[in-house]
């Protein structure tokens, strides 16, 4: 299933899926991402184009979506409702989601109000109009790709890295939260960038620039509820 979720992922975020960056986001061999793949190909989970690019079916896209719902509704709870730091709700979730059936991941949605994302600022399936177009439809950007003196609010933070944990611990602690305002203050030759964050200066790298996104503090996305979206992802988990 996390090779379903990071497909997902990098397709929303605009980038093409290749064998070559599945085997470095979990750290395994080329061979064992081919094995995997192949199975998943047979499943009908994804399909390969003539240049091995991948993407997922009409199927693989459902049982993504239904998983990254599960796990963003328990980051949500365990954050909101139960008082742990977005760090340790994170690595929690990933137990928590397995326990979750369809009645309780519905009474959790209903106590959380319904979100709209998870503590991180990723769209949770069923709570967006369509979360695979989420960023598009925000009008998000990386932040490498921002203007100097662009006033800006942080959308998400990219769930495309090989520790989750560690870039949270560094963005929380800069302040670099979902809904966090700044502006690039300055750009260095070799891409780093120094913005300003509530009245402090950070130094941010060219990498984590990249999986940062934000958008222009002027942008007014919609924000619809997709009350049928819910509906159809409620179907396809029973």
């Amino acid at each position: 299933m996390e090779y379903l979720e990071t497909i997902y992922n990098v397709t929303m975020e605009g980038d093409p899926v290749i064998a070559a960056r599945l085997a470095q986001k979990f750290n395994v061999s080329a061979p064992n991402v081919g094995s995997i793949l192949q199975r998943m190909e047979n499943d009908g989970l994804i399909r390969r184009d003539d240049r091995k690019a991948i993407s997922l079916t009409d199927t693989g896209r459902a049982g993504a979506e239904a998983a990254l719902r599960r796990h963003r509704l328990a980051e949500r709870f365990l954050l909101q409702v139960l008082g742990l730091d977005w760090i340790t709700a994170h690595e929690e979730a990933h137990h928590l989601e397995h326990g979750l059936t369809p009645e309780i991941e519905d009474r959790m949605d209903e106590v959380l109000m319904h979100p709209s994302t998870c503590p991180h600022g990723n769209p949770i399936p069923g709570g967006v109009p369509d979360a695979s177009l989420f960023l598009r439809d925000q009008g998000a950007f990386r932040l490498s790709d921002a203007t100097d003196g662009e006033q800006l609010h942080v959308v998400c933070v990219s769930e495309v890295v090989e520790d989750e944990s560690v870039l949270l611990k560094y963005v929380g602690e800069k302040g670099m939260r979902p809904g966090a305002s700044l502006v690039v203050c300055e750009r260095e030759p070799g891409g780093a960038l120094t913005v300003d964050i509530a009245g402090k200066t950070v130094a941010v790298g060219l990498d984590l620039a990249t999986k940062v996104w934000v958008k222009r503090a002027d942008a007014s996305p919609s924000q619809v509820r997709p009350t049928a979206d819910r509906q159809a992802i409620a179907s396809e988990r029973r």
